[in-house]
């Protein structure tokens, strides 16, 4: 597919394209190409996403169908964000939800991969580790407030000049910073077996079998279940089980569906439960945490 190279600063570069799986659109550029096109064919990941001067550079990802990228790693640092639909990472052994209210922080030669629903729209902000420094080394969510979120589109929407642009770039590398409530991340179980219990419960938060029958179902006792859970995980089936149950809530309330359908949802018939355990997982209730998140509207109930 030909692509358009233009110096000029005020109109199109070159677009360095990440990859997409067959069936998805792709848009990624750092000075934008306003022309709408969509692309679907597959495309090198290994070069450089950003290109020499500019901080960062954003691209989208359309999923009309569920889709999952393969493992892959990026030279630069990776911020990846959604608006709609179900985006999860795996990365440095723990999954990780994207909620519209935060996005996830992937340092340079992260592993990760990814996976979206079908209706998805997923962003991946790529930051150029030469020219952005930051004060952490590892996975970690970051708010994404309406400023910011808006800040990174007009970038990528906009014609503008490249002092100006740079200007644009800085305030979007400045208000990226680590979430101050619990993160989203999910350890996962190293295990095969109980690997594939989690996988189930991640697919299906509300499943209410009891840990003897999950141990029943891959030939163990519950008791030894338990303990290699714990050894995997640092946690219990149980709490793992309210984790993952809170963490996809977490996507449907920043969606706008209120407190109550969520917590019925995920099988709890008393909203008051789902919201004790929301607050002990993230420290804080469904509202408190929202507001946490600057320019998220609070969750009804």
């Amino acid at each position: 597919m030909p692509v358009k190279r233009q110096e000029d600063a005020q109109q199109s570069h070159p677009r360095n394209r990440a990859a997409a799986p067959q069936g998805s659109a792709v848009r990624l550029w750092g000075a934008p190409t306003l022309e709408r096109d969509e692309w679907t064919a597959s495309v090198a990941t290994d070069g450089p996403k950003v290109e020499p001067r500019w901080l960062l550079t954003t691209g989208t990802f359309a999923t009309p169908e569920p889709t999952e990228w393969a493992e892959t790693a990026h030279q630069e640092h990776e911020l990846l964000w959604s608006t709609t639909g179900n985006v999860t990472v795996e990365a440095a052994g723990h999954l990780w939800l994207v909620p519209p209210t935060l996005g996830i922080w992937l340092p340079a030669g992260m592993p990760h991969r990814v996976r979206a629903s079908a209706g998805a729209v997923t962003y991946a902000t790529f930051l150029s580790p030469e020219l952005v420094t930051v004060a952490w080394s590892t996975v970690v969510g970051i708010p994404m407030s309406r400023l910011l979120r808006e800040l990174l589109l007009h970038n990528q929407n906009e014609e503008m000049g490249t002092d100006e642009r740079l200007r644009l770039q800085q305030v979007g590398v400045d208000l990226i910073r680590p979430v101050r409530a619990a993160s989203l991340d999910i350890p996962l179980p190293k295990t095969p077996e109980l690997l594939t219990i989690a996988e189930r419960i991640i697919a299906d938060p509300a499943d209410d079998r009891t840990t003897e029958e999950w141990a029943r179902m891959i030939g163990l006792s519950g008791r030894t279940l338990m303990r290699w859970f714990q050894r995997d995980t640092g946690v219990s089936l149980t709490q793992w089980r309210i984790l993952v149950r809170v963490r996809s809530a977490l996507i449907d309330i920043a969606a706008g569906k209120p407190v109550v359908a969520v917590s019925r949802r995920l099988g709890y018939a008393n909203p008051s439960t789902f919201i004790d355990l929301f607050r002990q997982v993230t420290g804080h209730t469904p509202a408190a945490y929202f507001r946490s998140v600057n320019g998220v509207p609070e969750p009804s109930l």
